[in-house]
């Protein structure tokens, strides 16, 4: 998961038509189970939620070009660094 706090409106949704294009090619990744963007519900901030297979296909991700392009492109619209945290996790069966 990883958390934008975009500085105004207008780049809130610059970001929003950034990730359009992040987003469409990152599913295409081998490796990608989901990929989304949502909106949080006080509009403070955008929260990307994605699935990898592996810690090692994230890692892939993360040096592809429109990943790497992404950031570039919202670098001057954020009030800070992306907040990330990466769960290398199971699913625990009840």
């Amino acid at each position: 998961m990883a958390k934008a706090f975009p500085k105004d409106d207008n780049a809130k949704n610059q970001i929003i038509e950034f990730s359009k294009y992040l987003i469409e090619n990152s599913k295409l990744e081998e490796g990608n189970i989901d990929y989304n963007l949502l909106v949080d519900t006080s509009d403070d901030f955008l929260m990307f939620v994605e699935k990898w297979e592996s810690v090692e296909t994230l890692q892939k991700h993360m040096q592809t070009k429109h990943f790497i392009e992404f950031g570039e492109n919202i670098g001057n619209l954020v009030s800070g660094d992306l907040e990330i945290d990466v769960f290398d996790s199971k699913k625990l069966e009840f």
